[in-house]
């Protein structure tokens, strides 16, 4: 998040998106290209402000990513979620993302555990896909 406009909006295939209401911030999100996974753009910080959850933006924002990938001939949107909420999942699928795995156990890349952390901290990540052949929008 150092560099938000190089990282984001400099290559043609990344995109970032923030919601404004009343001239705040109320949620974010970006599409990232993946060049070694099959024409697929990831989805990544989706997250909407906790006093505008259930308002539509979350929709909004994730149907955004979904825009951007048919508009620039993406086969596929993915993302990776350790979300604990019920309604970040239900999101997800409502915008037609089907969980195409779980890992267990999961560590956040470049993270370092202790032993006890190794042992009782397991978090469920969740992998979802979006087949833009199948998508609503197109």
């Amino acid at each position: 998040m150092g560099d938000i406009e190089g990282f984001y909006m400099k290559s043609p295939g990344s995109c970032l998106w923030v919601a404004v209401l009343d001239d705040h911030v109320v949620g974010v999100v970006a599409a990232v290209g993946q060049q070694d996974s099959g024409g697929a753009v990831e989805l990544q910080r989706m997250s909407v402000d906790q006093r505008y959850r259930q308002c539509g933006i979350g929709v909004a924002l994730g149907q955004k990513v979904v825009e951007f990938a048919a508009a620039h001939g993406y086969s596929s949107v993915v993302l990776g979620t350790t979300a604990y909420s019920p309604a970040a999942h239900k999101l997800y699928q409502g915008l037609g993302f089907c969980c195409v795995g779980v890992t267990n156990g999961y560590v956040t890349p470049g993270a370092r555990q202790c032993l006890l952390e190794q042992i009782f901290y397991r978090v469920r990540h969740h992998h979802y896909r979006l087949n833009m052949q199948k998508s609503k929008i197109l």
